[in-house]
């Protein structure tokens, strides 16, 4: 029987709240058990860890965490094995989790090492025993050589999704002495460094990179290609490609292995360097520093800082182009080419300084083009009519920027008095015109208050400042407004509107329209009419000015 559309929906609801109720659908705390584990393992409590993890795999046994947190407490235990089992099944559910991908290479690298120093103690220690043979005649010794069997480590892909058994009994913990461990108990002796070239170089990588050496790019492709695809966690395949790449012109596909190289070994610092110079020849000068200076800092080199100088001045950054070329010529003094290039930053960084100034001094920013003008004097490298003027100039600058000091002081030090003997209200806008407010007050009081000046009055021998307040937040909600706006009607009734009053002159020279200032004013309750855009009398709240500082 066929239901419509609606009907059936109606039914698989009900089906879906049936099955709430039921004891299959038990809370998952998943995730929470995988925290707890997290903070155990952080503790160095490793039975704990183990037991929450064990608890949140029979929860979930396909949860890429519970899995990539096993393997990180099997390799603090020192179980590699297990551990790389663990990495590749988070791997697998997960394949953007780079961690896990970086604990498989690891744990891979562990393993090798542990099969090679265990090879090693055999060899020299287990030494076959003489088996002898009896015959009537006489007795004859024979030796018979046993072969080692060593250790196999599971190469699988981790592409292939492994099945999971539905009742999973996970590892057993390495076994110790001790209930904690440490991590210093758990390192491993290091190889000899023949053992260690060769676990750094295998055979397949080696060959590619004899192929790119005598020019054969496209076999070393096709090698590295086939590398890749059995192990694509290879940090040095992923360099090798990175550097065909380069040679065969393909930039961006050089960059992209050789950022994978960066992200499963994060201290392959030749991947740095090249992915600098590839940055740099893709005009991506930002990207180019960046992994010039992480080689760098590990490996300085004059070339290098060459390099980062030649950029830097390509980005029009003459200051650090200068340092660099500076560093490059304490690596290899006595370099005529580096001199030439110091000389001439030098040269490029107070040119650089000058024409900054001129631009600050001529947008009347006087305290910047001093400032400006001084450092470009002190690199001793303007030419004679260009240091004369900014000599010139700096005078100007520095006599211009005491007379604003100048200016302003009596405001800073208004400000300060009126803090100091009267202090501030937290007086409202709209307690302006509460009488009920009024009354609490015998005198009037001092404020505080920030502003836009939106007009500028001369009325009943005094000088006036039409003022908009900046409201604060308790102030918009309270007047039902969304925001501050600043634009006067020609009414002059739009609130926040209010009246700052001095004597004729009273104002300092900053307060002018379209400003916008901080002041103290004291308040009696008064109103002084003015005549609007249209003609009308309006009766507006005024502030007595006592002093004001410019934003």
């Amino acid at each position: 029987m066929k239901y419509p559309v609606k009907l059936r929906m109606i039914i698989l609801s009900a089906l879906v709240a049936a099955a709430g109720t039921s004891p299959l659908m038990a809370f998952d705390n998943t995730n929470i058990l995988v925290e707890e584990a997290v903070n155990h393992i952080y503790q160095q409590r490793y039975k704990q860890a183990h037991q929450a993890l064990k608890e949140a795999y029979e929860q979930s046994p396909r949860h890429p965490g519970v899995h990539f947190n096993l393997g990180r407490l099997f390799e603090l235990t020192g179980n590699f094995s297990e551990a790389l089992k663990e990495y590749r099944l988070a791997a697998s559910l997960d394949t953007s989790m780079v961690a896990a991908r970086r604990g498989i290479a690891r744990c891979s690298v562990e393993l090798k090492r542990n099969q090679a120093v265990t090879t090693q103690i055999v060899t020299k220690t287990l030494m076959p025993a003489p088996i002898v043979e009896f015959k009537p005649e006489k007795a004859q010794v024979v030796t018979q050589s046993r072969p080692q069997k060593a250790p196999v480590i599971s190469q699988s892909s981790s592409a292939s999704l492994p099945s999971l058994p539905a009742m999973p009994a996970l590892p057993p913990m390495t076994t110790n002495r001790h209930t904690t461990y440490s991590t210093g108990d758990l390192k491993l002796p290091p190889l000899p460094p023949r053992i260690t070239s060769q676990a750094a170089n295998p055979a397949g990588e080696s060959k590619a990179a004899a192929l790119l050496e005598s020019g054969k790019t496209e076999e070393a492709v096709a090698s590295l290609e086939t590398i890749l695809q059995k192990n694509p966690d290879s940090p040095k395949a992923h360099y090798l490609m990175g550097k065909a790449m380069s040679l065969s012109g393909d930039l961006f596909g050089s960059i992209k292995h050789l950022e994978e190289a960066t992200r499963v070994d994060d201290k392959y610092y030749d991947a740095y360097y090249l992915l600098g110079r590839n940055y740099a020849r893709v005009n991506l000068l930002e990207d180019a520093i960046k992994n010039y200076q992480l080689y760098y800092a590990v490996k300085p080199q004059a070339s290098v800082a060459l390099e980062i100088a030649r950029i830097y001045e390509t980005m029009g950054k003459p200051a650090q182009a200068g340092e660099y070329y500076a560093r490059a010529n304490a690596m290899n003094p006595g370099n005529p080419n580096l001199q030439m290039r110091l000389t001439e930053s030098a040269g490029n960084l107070a040119n650089d300084l000058y024409f900054r100034a001129n631009h600050a001094f001529t947008t009347n920013r006087f305290d910047e083009a001093a400032n400006l003008f001084s450092q470009a004097l002190e690199t001793g490298n303007l030419q004679d009519g260009s240091r004369r003027d900014a000599m010139r100039k700096l005078e100007v600058a520095r006599f211009k920027t005491r007379e604003a000091e100048e200016k302003l002081r009596p405001a800073k030090e208004g400000f300060t008095a009126i803090r100091k003997n009267f202090g501030t209200a937290t007086l409202k806008y709209y307690q302006l015109t509460d009488i009920s407010f009024k009354t609490n007050f015998t005198g009037p009081i001092t404020v505080e208050w920030r502003g836009y000046i939106a007009k500028k009055i001369s009325r009943h021998g005094r000088d006036f400042l039409l003022m908009i307040k900046e409201l604060s937040q308790d102030e918009l909600d309270t007047m039902n407004r969304d925001r501050n706006d600043y634009r006067l009607n020609r009414h002059y009734n739009n609130q926040p509107v209010f009246l700052l009053n001095a004597q004729k002159g009273g104002f300092p020279a900053f307060a002018r329209e379209g400003k916008m200032i901080t002041f103290n004013g004291s308040t009696d309750w008064k109103f002084y009419s003015i005549v609007n855009e249209l003609g009308q009398n309006i009766n507006l709240p005024s502030l007595d000015f006592i002093s004001a500082y410019p934003d």
